[in-house]
This record gives structure tokens, C-alpha cells and sequence, in this order.
């Protein structure tokens, strides 16, 4: 799961003026946040995210990612050396785009071509010792044991002296990355899901329903790919993963008692009866919202700022497309019905009360 607060967007910036700094050093033409490969532009994007993996590499949406354990823990020598690795893995898929392997031969032949040391190339680290092997760095090391220090009384029982400690590490982080940024927010989550090859109308129903959720749904199309980037907080973010899985089954059995009952068989009918499920689920939405108390409502509006407002910090610029489906009057009505009475059930349907309850029922 990727997350992106004052911290890991400062980290992330530096990290990727370091990654164009070694792509001009390799001799890669950089422009702005893309270089030039094989005469083609690509992008240079680095995120956090939270996991078990040190780095990785996501050829569809050609982004690097590095874990946010390294703000913490790693010396920025280490750093560029885990952009060399994942770099390494970004450069085998612009020249080798059909291989699938990790680390086979085509990855080993890159690291060879670009002259990456052995240390590099290899698929694991012993981030300790990496640190302790890297020569120099001093201004570094000095912020990473005073952070180190913090952390350890943030462990501490007493409440108000971790909260401190903590709020004085994330400080100290933020002036060490970039210099202006200086306040520490909480941070905000974007999780993918239902990746798929190409986006259809069960999606785009999907993506309608999610917006009720509290978090900021988007359909990201990768290369040869497509999914439904969620973002809010870690909580939203959870729980907008189940209801999407279960929707993804629900309206493909809703569809099935449609088309048996009424006959509908074609593709037009059924992106048609999956739209206006969507339809029916905001209808029923704005009633339940029209009940809602003025303090409810005034709270809903400010958590849906804030909420367009968290979502800059990953988002520069959004662009909106209009579903192309043609419309079938009958099956679309069909499904505003159903999506009037849709629920999520099972084990979300406590989790989804409590959520509609404490963020205004939305």
C-alpha cells in the first residue's frame, strides 16, 4: 500500500532528484520527471509505500517505490544504491519489455551495461550492514541516530513524551529532506485495486459506489492495464478494498438474475444495467444525506475537504473521461432499482454502519 504525508513526499522528492542525478550519470538525457530511453520519454516517479521489501519496481505504471522504513533507517548512499537495483529493474523492462523474470540474465546483462557493482545487482540487503559498509555520509548518519533516539522515546509509556518525541523525529526528517517542509501531517493512504486490462462499466460502477466511502476513488490506466486507485485514511482505505471485492462478485450475480429474469443478453444491456446499479446506489445516498442533522452535514463537508485536499499530495493533476457505453433504457432502470436497495453485507455491513454513524453516514 502506497502512503504519502509531509514526510514521505519529502523523502520521495529527494529520492528522485538522486535517481535523475544517476541517470545523468549514466548518460541518460533527463527532462524534468522524465528521461529519454530508445528515444521515448519516461517518467521518473518515485513513491512510499509500507511492506516487507526494501524497494520494487511496477513496470505497468513504470513507478519506483521505496519503503518508507528507509526515512528512518538507511544513510542517503543506501538510498541511491536501492535506485540503482530498482532503476536496473525499470531499464530491463524499457529494453527486454517481454521478459518476466526478475533477475534472470536480461536483468544481470543491464547491470553489466550500465556498470552496477555486484552488491547492486543482488535481489537482497542486509540493510545494517549496507550503512555501516558506506564510507562517509556524515550529515546523514548524524540525522538517523538522532532520529533513532526519538523513536526509542516514543516507546515510551507516558503519552505525552512519545507524542513529543515523535512530532521532534518527523521535524528533524522534514528539514533533513527538504527544507521547506515543515509540518507534520497525518499521512493518507492509496491502496490499487481490481487491476484488470482495460476499463469497462463494472468499474466505473464500482468507482461511483466507492466515492460514498470517504475515500477518493480514481481509474488509473497503466500501460496494458487499468485498476481503481483508492485513497483516505488507512481505515477508509481497508474497508473501501472489501466492498470493492465484494461488489466485484455482486454485481456480476446481480447481472446473472437480471438477464435470467428479464432476458437481457447483450453487452450494451448489461454495461447499462451495471451503470445504473451505480445510479441507484448515489439516489439512495443523497436521501439518506437529506436526513442527515446540520452538524452531520457540516461535518461531511469538511471531511470531504480535507479529503480533496490530502489528495494533491498525490494527484498533480487529475483528468476526468465520459463513459463512451451506449445506454439501454430498459436494463438501466432495472438496475437503479437494484442499486436503490443494494447493501454491503457480510462482515463489512458493521464496519460500513459505523463508518456512515462517525463520518456523517457518509
Amino acid at each position: 500500500m502506497l502512503i504519502y504525508d509531509s514526510t514521505t513526499i519529502a523523502f520521495t522528492q529527494k529520492a528522485e532528484a538522486f535517481l535523475k542525478e544517476i541517470l545523468i550519470e549514466l548518460g541518460f538525457q533527463v527532462k524534468r520527471n522524465r528521461f529519454v530511453c530508445n528515444k521515448y520519454l519516461y517518467p521518473i516517479h518515485v513513491v512510499a509505500f509500507e511492506g516487507k521489501e526494501w524497494g520494487h519496481f511496477n513496470a505497468p505504471y513504470m513507478q519506483i517505490g521505496l519503503n518508507r522504513k528507509l526515512i528512518y533507517m538507511a544513510k542517503d548512499s543506501v538510498i541511491r544504491d536501492i535506485l540503482r537495483h530498482e532503476l536496473a529493474h525499470y531499464l530491463t523492462s524499457i529494453y527486454y519489455p517481454k521478459v518476466t523474470s526478475s533477475h534472470g540474465p536480461e536483468f544481470k546483462e543491464i547491470c553489466q551495461r550500465f556498470g552496477f557493482q555486484e552488491e547492486i545487482a543482488k535481489a537482497t540487503m542486509d540493510l545494517e550492514t549496507a550503512n555501516l559498509d558506506k564510507e562517509g555520509d556524515l550529515h546523514s548518519e548524524k540525522v538517523l541516530e538522532k532520529v533513532k533516539k526519538l523513536l526509542q522515546l516514543a516507546q515510551s509509556s507516558n503519552a505525552h513524551e512519545a507524542e513529543l518525541a515523535t512530532l521532534k523525529a518527523n521535524e528533524l526528517l522534514l528539514r533533513h529532506n527538504l527544507d521547506y517542509l515543515k509540518d507534520r501531517e497525518e499521512p493518507i493512504y492509496m491502496d490499487r485495486l481490481l487491476i484488470q486490462a482495460r476499463k469497462d462499466s463494472k468499474l466505473t460502477a464500482i468507482y461511483e459506489i466507492l466515492r460514498h466511502f470517504i475515500v477518493k476513488p480514481v481509474i488509473s490506466m497503466g500501460r496494458n492495464t487499468c485498476c481503481l486507485e483508492v485513497s483516505g485514511s488507512l481505515t477508509n482505505v481497508k474497508l473501501a478494498g472489501y466492498v470493492a471485492n465484494f461488489l466485484n462478485q455482486e454485481l456480476d450475480h446481480m447481472w446473472e438474475e437480471a438477464r435470467k429474469e428479464h432476458g437481457f443478453s447483450g453487452l450494451r444491456e448489461k454495461n447499462s444495467f451495471f451503470l445504473g446499479v451505480a445510479q441507484g446506489f448515489n439516489l439512495k445516498m443523497k436521501q439518506a444525506k437529506e436526513n442527515y442533522s446540520t452538524e452531520d452535514r457540516k461535518a461531511l463537508v469538511t471531511v470531504e475537504k480535507q479529503l480533496e485536499v490530502d489528495i494533491q499530495m498525490i494527484y498533480r493533476r487529475l483528468s476526468f473521461t465520459r463513459s463512451g457505453h451506449q445506454s439501454d433504457a430498459r436494463a438501466n432502470q432495472h438496475g437503479m432499482e437494484k442499486g436503490k436497495n443494494l447493501t454491503i453485507r457480510n462482515a463489512v455491513e458493521g464496519k460500513a454502519k459505523n463508518l456512515f454513524l462517525s463520518f456523517s453516514k457518509s
